[in-house]
């Protein structure tokens, strides 16, 4: 495990698991079964991804020992629980500023991509690169604007949400990061971060580009409990929980 690259809003580690570890993950992904579904940013222009069934893990003291591992637990979701509870200045305190975190399984084939977005309701998201090999050539970056959206001025008026975070992405004076997706590279995301998948290339025929992926939920106040609830249903929803 080394981190290659980071930002203010992200971080970049490769070789994040061992390859048996690394095996055990894929083999799962493997049994999972895939349904089609539609882009929630540009249904028409984004094309339609596969996506399994997900799993939400409440952060506790067991999940992050490195002497405990729960029982049946993939290796890969203790690993994703101990970096994101590492990278604070990321995702916050955990039990805090959030308390659990989802995963699910995603696929892009050929000519699918997601458009620019902002998610909400999530301390962040994490991205772990499954697939056994990629080019660089059959794009699908994982793409993002490593700045604070709320601090970029651009005039929204009469854009739809959507519009207006791809307008910040487009006018910003920061550079963009363009992620390549190299397997066994995990990529841990603040909330309120503007990012898009790149188009999956033609080139890459057969190939899809193959991700564990999920988001960080918050964790707030005692007061504010109904609106965690409904975060946590909406987050159950994009994971396909059930």
């Amino acid at each position: 495990m080394k981190l290659a690259a980071s930002g203010e809003r992200f971080r970049v580690i490769d070789d994040f698991l061992p390859e048996d570890d690394l095996e055990e993950i894929r083999a799962v992904m493997r049994r999972r079964q895939f349904h089609q579904v539609a882009s929630v940013v540009h249904p028409e222009a984004d094309g339609q991804a596969l996506r399994s069934r997900g799993a939400m893990l409440r952060q506790d003291a067991a999940m992050l020992s490195e002497d405990t591992q729960v029982v049946g637990m993939p290796s890969a979701y203790h690993a994703v629980l101990q970096e994101i509870h590492s990278h604070q200045d990321i995702f916050g305190v955990p039990t805090k500023d959030w308390s659990v975190v989802g995963f699910s399984f995603w696929q892009y084939a050929a000519g699918s991509r997601l458009g620019w977005h902002n998610d909400v309701d999530a301390r962040g998201e994490f991205v772990f690169f499954l697939h056994e090999d990629w080019k660089a050539s059959w794009a699908g970056d994982l793409t993002l604007l490593d700045a604070d959206a709320a601090a970029i001025e651009v005039d929204t008026t009469g854009m739809s949400p959507l519009e207006a975070v791809e307008a910040k992405a487009s006018l910003a004076s920061h550079a963009l990061t363009a992620i390549v997706p190299k397997p066994n590279r995990l990529v841990l995301i603040k909330e309120g971060t503007i990012h898009c998948i790149q188009r999956v290339d033609w080139t890459a025929g057969e190939t899809t580009r193959q991700t564990m992926t999920g988001f960080v939920g918050a964790n707030p106040p005692e007061k504010q409990q109904r609106a965690d609830n409904k975060n946590l249903e909406r987050l159950a929803s994009l994971l396909d929980l059930g």
